[in-house]
């Protein structure tokens, strides 16, 4: 054969590898990764169109098949973790569906006022001398603020009559409550608030779970107690 022979060969393969490797980065650019469906058709392009002058050594072929068997078993856990997620959520809804008929405590401050006296939850981590609950409507306004004398440590709940610290009727909506304690030093107790009552029923938004008690929405993690 030629030299001018060989060299016209040459450049057709050139020609084509050109072309392949042209499609795969297309392909690529557009998917925004190269799976293993591209990685394998680049693969056998470049051994269809290697110089026969000038071969793929075995060392180089068997370190890209290596790199072709990595990004194979990356997609497999991947599409396994997906999976496993999606089962996870649908236990975890499948399991909120128990919560409904029983009491709990979650985390949380606010209320809703509809005319009747409400319930206000707090836990105290320590006894305190004096505790403090004030109170704020959607406005961000201070509209009542109670105080209690010595109270012992733990899970205790005061009685709001829905009115004002002049004693007007407040108008119903979503109120919020803080809890402030102190010690007989004066030095500060610390104080949590939760929402209390019975699930009625359960929301999915999003992955998320919610248990509906009342007017209100508990997301699920910030359940803290259940009767």
């Amino acid at each position: 054969m030629s030299v001018s022979s060989i060299d016209t060969i040459l450049a057709n393969i050139s020609s084509s590898s050109s072309s392949a490797a042209s499609t795969t980065s297309a392909s690529t650019a557009a998917g925004g990764t190269l799976g293993k469906d591209s990685f394998m058709q680049l693969l056998v392009t470049q051994l269809q169109y290697q110089d026969p002058l000038n071969p793929m050594d075995n060392t180089e072929f068997t370190a890209q098949l290596a790199q072709f068997s990595q990004l194979e078993a990356m997609e497999n856990m991947n599409s396994t973790m997906e999976a496993m997620a999606v089962l996870q959520s649908s236990l975890n809804n499948i399991q909120a569906l128990s919560f409904i008929g029983k009491t709990i405590n979650a985390n949380g401050n606010t209320v809703e006022y509809d005319g009747n006296a409400v319930q206000l939850g707090y836990s105290l981590e320590d006894d305190a001398a004096t505790v403090k609950v004030s109170i704020w409507n959607e406005d961000g306004e201070k509209v009542r603020t109670l105080e209690y004398g010595s109270t012992t440590e733990g899970t205790r709940s005061v009685t709001w009559d829905g009115k004002d610290d002049d004693g007007n009727t407040c108008d119903s909506g979503t109120y919020r409550y803080y809890v402030s304690a102190y010690d007989g030093s004066g030095k500060s107790v610390s104080a949590s608030t939760y929402s209390s009552g019975t699930v009625t029923g359960v929301r999915y938004d999003n992955g998320l779970t919610y248990l509906i008690i009342g007017d209100k929405e508990v997301a699920v993690s910030d359940v803290e107690k259940i009767f």
